[in-house]
């Protein structure tokens, strides 16, 4: 039987969750009080009640209304574009089908995942099961983070409650993730109990990583 999360470790997520919106809003109070803004301005076809360019040409704005932007439905509040005026981050108005994966209204959406990474990023409002397995939600774009590949395929999120992936029983932690192949098989995770494959036992604790196949690397 699966070990669920404890009361501590939901504390922990709250206490983790309001640290990160504090965070977040003092960070932006600290960037953005140093800016040029323009006020109420129509840039793109797109109507602000707000708006600036930062020095390395991405672009900060604030809708008054919900507006459909690229063909996705965003929500009032603070968006997000590269200079060349691609989304990069934004909030979902509605209930939106994105690669063939119902995202709920309030998703916080991030292009790319990482910079690094290929594919993208989702924050959810609330947890929130995406193909098959329960994902942390959050309190804003910069809490927890569930990643997708580019072609739409769940490559990595942060289970509320310990969770059995081919096999192999993954720890429910807020500061380890759970990571998937693009083939849906487990990629890496710490493990929530003992696990044991070809004649070799793994301790509980552990972090282990897996190739394509489900081998321990």
């Amino acid at each position: 039987m699966l070990n669920f999360i404890t009361v501590e470790e939901v504390k922990l997520k709250r206490i983790v969750n309001i640290t990160l919106i504090l965070l977040s809003f003092l960070a932006a109070i600290s960037l953005f009080s140093c800016r040029k803004w323009e006020y109420d301005v129509e840039r793109n076809g797109i109507h602000f009640e707000k708006i600036t360019q930062s020095e390395n040409g991405t672009i900060v704005g604030f809708m008054s209304k919900n507006q459909n932007i690229q063909g996705f439905p965003c929500e009032k509040g603070w968006i997000h574009f590269d200079k060349d005026w691609n989304l990069l981050s934004f909030q979902l108005h509605q209930d939106f089908m994105y690669k063939n994966t119902l995202l709920p209204a309030h998703t916080w959406f991030l292009f790319p995942y990482y910079r690094d990474i290929t594919g993208y990023g989702c924050s959810f409002p609330a947890d929130y099961k995406v193909q098959g397995y329960l994902c942390s939600g959050s309190g804003g774009y910069k809490g927890t983070h569930t990643g997708f590949y580019e072609s739409g395929n769940l490559r990595s999120f942060y289970p509320p409650e310990d969770v059995l992936i081919n096999g192999v029983p993954c720890k429910a932690s807020l500061l380890v993730n759970v990571n998937l192949h693009e083939n849906g098989m487990i990629k890496s995770c710490k493990l929530a109990r003992d696990y044991q494959t070809d004649g070799k036992l793994y301790r509980k604790g552990r972090f282990l990583e897996f190739d394509e196949f489900g081998k321990v690397k």
